[in-house]
């Protein structure tokens, strides 16, 4: 490429660079802004199931969110804006408590579970019947196939149900 190409091309290069820091800078949020969104996504709404204030478009959360921007710019700190909107809002609560003594259950009950299903998934394993057996004389396995299907009375073949052709 000749020079005066590829010096024009470094140009418009640092130009569209600057251009987009500018935008960027411009139409970022403020630094405010980002930590209310922090905080409502860690406070489950008390109309919604299972949703952040931050997320939910019901009027309480947006009250909720309202009065987190409030106490933000009073300079509170986000524990204490947490500690006001769950003593405030009585269905207000954290969408991933702490581990304490009040909330131990809520942490242990699933484990537990988990570890009660396994248990029983492996003790389920162990005991089933093997579909071969070895073979006690020393060759291979011999195949343990039960003499019939379906877990009824063994069927029986009836003199009348043959035909007659087969020799008797």
């Amino acid at each position: 490429m000749p020079e005066g190409v590829l010096g024009r091309l470094r140009v418009a290069v640092t130009i569209a660079l600057a251009a987009f820091i500018v935008v960027a800078t411009v139409t970022a949020a403020p630094p405010d802004e980002d930590r209310a969104r922090e905080i409502g996504a860690l406070i489950r709404c008390p109309t919604c199931q299972g949703e952040a204030i931050v997320d939910s478009p019901a009027p309480l959360a947006e009250d909720m969110m309202a009065l987190v921007r409030a106490r933000i710019a009073e300079g509170l700190s986000d524990d204490q804006i947490i500690d006001e909107l769950i003593a405030s809002y009585s269905g207000a609560q954290l969408l991933d408590p702490p581990l304490t003594v009040e909330t131990a259950a809520l942490w242990l009950i699933p484990a537990l579970a988990l570890a009660l299903g396994i248990t029983a998934a492996l003790s389920r394993t162990r005991h089933r019947p093997q579909p071969w057996a070895p073979d006690h004389r020393g060759g291979g396995p011999e195949p343990r196939v039960p003499d019939h299907r379906g877990g009824g009375p063994e069927p029986t073949v009836r003199d009348a149900d043959l035909p007659e052709e087969v020799e008797r």
